[in-house]
């Protein structure tokens, strides 16, 4: 239905999104991005997929190397470790995914690639109350049989573990086992080895033994392991000693620091909380261990689909975590800086689309002196609350004390978030105070002596202590952010360097062998390394992402927590502004959407559904089209001139469908005067297009329908040059008949004489003789030559 379809002849679709990105690569030779925006449990992810299943079954691929069977198990993989219930969703993604389809010159896919970045891996230690970790932990727990639970010590888990709750639902822990099947079938499909499972799952079991192990004071308030027999057993699992585990996490030599860390708390916080230092201490292991097991994960996933094949462009599909509103469905304390760095990417996107749909058609036009009224032009840019969030400040890093240098320039939130994370003393209640003087109330005093992009108001104080309140998508969606805890989690923690590093000299040769191939920078919280980059020949178009991520003010600042952030949402947004944009925006029909059970068949009723999942909140709704300037582009799609071509472009392309003696022969060509007398043969209407300095440009569906005609002058010329090499094609095969047919009746002839005379007397004395003859005549010449040879000699 879709296939090889134009965009004018397809209904709209997911489907469809990803045909018009495939032929335009195809047609035009430019990557192409589709990118996902939306609320969270909006369905963006589950659309993601269905583009990616529709590109490599459209397209096919070279030897199987890229497969709908490899996708859905990359997809089951990635779920289970990066993927939680929350509040606002039952399958939340905590992670940013790029998936990078390359395409070889004929159109099929050649290899793919697949990055993770931004991922929430603090959710493995610590997380809103109420909501459980990551979806492998529990499928592990529910799934795992036999041997191999023998073997990662599963068999009692009746004790407390401090990183996880327990399934309590029969019916959560059947899904978890199926879930866990699922798991092990993709790991198959991906040509995991049992060694490399078996190192993965290791890990894994060994993060839950640290849970159950704790940490606490001892003498001399050394900290240990609060149970060392689940240490014990977290130790042997990751081919270490107890002893030799417990230096790396409560006594790391991690050397000098030059950044604030969890094991030199600020005087005044926690300065004599010794047990939570311990506790963090091995909060930043297990978060080292994980990132390690999802690097792994991704990195084997990137070696099933990778090739050697020549590849010549490339689709890449971002989905990223949805926008949270934790309010909306119930939760009254306040997003978490986690749920920030998720919103920060969705306004990143949001300002792209803005830019890419109004910025870019202005400037274009006034680029090529085209007059258009933008009527529909947006009044509010997203540019001013990206800036409240990131701007940096063009100064040196100070944190001065009295107001008059507080208020020489306007810093972003997260620089100034990180400017207190590293300043000794620093509290959540000094970095709120700072916050509100740059960006709240007060900044209406110093409105009239400073200049700024900001707006008014896109910041301002909370209900609750500690508390601000950010006017996300352009107003229509507040969200209350709590601040308690931020600074602790903006620090780096040095123990989570340690985690590799026990990896790598792990006495289990299957876990050493993993590691050391994926070796990568990891860090901490929601940042961390671009997963699974290395080795892949398929991700060279976005290397940028490491090379933007190490260097310039990254390079600077890359242990800055916070800050990794805003540098690697500038490396997303680099790379796919390079390629031709396709957004697609998924609305959330109401709050509870995302909680609604996935039904197995829309054509069968389900007993469990309600009215809640079919009901359509039209404010929530309405809100969304406006925070996304969905209608603004719509009429500026419809008002203006979205289409535009080069004149040589437009000259080559459409030169065809001018009659012979027309088309210019010169050796130079007036580009303009071409294209203009182009569209005054096809008789396009003045109104409908518009001749700039260097493009032409045209309203909706004109260039559309310039592309049906030329479809059709094309197709009568292949149509006529068919027909001609038929005819040719036939007279020769006539010609070959006839040759044949006199053959025939030359033979039939000679034949026929043959048959008369063969009983003739004559011709039966003459068969007899004629060998004698020719006996007879074989002796003459031979004499003949004995007689001429002396006289040749003698002359």
């Amino acid at each position: 239905m879709f296939r090889g379809c134009k965009q004018e002849d397809m209904p709209p679709h997911v489907y469809a999104s990803a045909q018009i990105a495939y032929r335009k690569m195809q047609t035009t030779g430019i990557d192409q991005s589709i990118v996902f925006v939306g609320r969270s449990g909006s369905g963006k992810t589950t659309n993601a997929k269905h583009v990616l299943h529709y590109l490599v079954t459209a397209a096919g691929s070279i030897n199987n190397v890229v497969t709908v069977d490899k996708i859905n198990a990359a997809s089951i993989l990635l779920e289970g470790f990066g993927n939680s219930k929350t509040i606002m969703n039952t399958n939340a993604t905590r992670y940013s995914q790029m998936t990078s389809l390359d395409f070889d010159v004929s159109g099929q896919v050649a290899a793919a690639s697949i990055q993770v970045l931004l991922p929430e891996r603090s959710r493995v230690v610590r997380r809103p109350e109420g909501e459980p970790t990551f979806h492998i932990f529990y499928q592990m727990i529910a799934g795992v049989d036999g041997m191999l639970r023998s073997e990662l010590h599963l068999q009692n888990l009746e004790e407390y573990n401090i990183f996880m709750t327990p399934l309590q639902r029969t019916e959560d822990q059947q899904k978890a086992t199926q879930h866990w099947a699922k798991i092990l079938q993709a790991m198959h499909i991906l040509a995991f080895s049992e060694a490399e499972s078996k190192a993965i799952f290791s890990v894994l079991a060994a993060i839950y033994h640290l849970g159950v192990a704790g940490a606490m004071k001892g003498v001399n308030n050394r900290h240990h392991f609060a149970k060392p027999a689940s240490a014990q057993k977290a130790a042997s699992l990751l081919g270490t000693t107890v002893e030799e585990l417990s230096r790396n996490i409560f006594s790391p030599s991690t050397g000098s620091l030059p950044r604030a860390s969890f094991r030199a708390s600020p005087v005044g916080e926690r300065s004599g909380d010794i047990t939570v230092s311990a506790l963090e201490a091995l909060e930043g292991f297990v978060i080292g261990l994980y990132a390690e097991a999802f690097n792994a994960v991704v990195s084997l996933i990137n070696r099933s689909l990778s090739s050697n094949y020549r590849t010549r462009t490339s689709i890449t599909i971002l989905d990223t975590p949805g926008f949270q509103v934790p309010a909306s469905c119930g939760r009254q304390t306040g997003a978490t800086f986690e749920e920030l760095c998720h919103n920060y990417i969705q306004e990143r996107l949001q300002l792209l689309f803005h830019d890419n749909t109004f910025t870019s058609q202005q400037d274009r036009f006034a680029q090529e002196n085209i007059d258009c009224d933008f009527d529909a032009m947006s009044s509010a840019n997203p540019a001013a609350l990206v800036e409240a969030i990131d701007r940096q400040s063009t100064q040196s890093m100070v944190r001065a004390s009295n107001n008059d240098l507080r208020d020489y320039e306007q810093r972003g939130l997260l620089w100034l978030l990180d400017e207190e994370a590293i300043f000794p003393g620093a509290t959540d209640d000094s970095f709120m105070e700072r916050l509100l003087m740059h960006h709240g109330e007060g900044q209406e005093k110093r409105k009239k002596r400073r200049t700024s992009a900001m707006t008014d108001h896109l910041l301002t104080k909370g209900s609750a202590n500690n508390s601000f309140v950010l006017q996300h998508m352009r107003g229509t969606t507040p969200v209350q952010y709590n601040t308690t805890g931020w600074l602790r989690v903006c620090r780096e923690n040095p123990v989570t360097k340690m985690a590799s590093q026990v990896l790598l000299d792990s006495q289990q040769p299957n876990i050493t062998q993993l590691f050391s191939t994926i070796r990568g920078p990891i860090s901490t919280v929601i940042t961390g390394s671009v997963a699974g980059i290395e080795g892949s020949t398929a991700l060279r178009r976005v290397s940028s992402i490491r090379r933007g991520y190490v260097s310039g003010t990254a390079g600077l600042k890359r242990k800055s927590v916070c800050l990794q952030v805003k540098f690697q949402a500038d490396s997303v947004i680099e790379t796919i502004r390079r390629s031709q944009l396709h957004f697609i925006h998924c609305i959330l029909p109401h709050a509870q959407a995302g909680l609604c059970e996935q039904k197995s068949s829309l054509l069968l009723p389900n007993k469990n559904s309600t009215a809640e999942d079919s009901m359509l909140d039209v404010p929530l709704v309405r809100a969304q089209i406006r925070g996304s300037e969905i209608l603004e582009a719509v009429r500026i799609h419809r008002q203006g001139f979205p289409d535009h071509m080069l004149f040589a472009e437009f000259h080559k392309r459409f030169e065809v469908l001018l009659p012979p003696e027309m088309r210019p022969n010169g050796p130079t060509v007036d580009e303009k005067q071409v294209s203009e007398q182009i569209l005054q043969f096809c008789e396009v209407e003045k109104n409908n297009f518009k001749l700039g300095l260097s493009q032409v440009f045209f309203r909706a569906g004109v260039l559309a329908q310039l592309e049906d005609t030329r479809d059709g002058k094309i197709a009568d010329t292949v149509i006529a040059f068919q027909k001609f090499c038929r005819g040719y094609l036939v007279r020769q095969r006539v010609k070959k008949l006839q040759v044949q047919h006199i053959a025939i009746k030359c033979i039939q002839r000679n034949v026929r004489k043959f048959m008369q005379i063969r009983e003739w007397s004559w011709w039966k004395l003459y068969t007899k003789v004629q060998p004698v003859l020719n006996v007879h005549r074989t002796e003459e010449e031979l004499k003949d030559r004995e007689v001429g040879t002396p006289n040749t000699l003698a002359q």
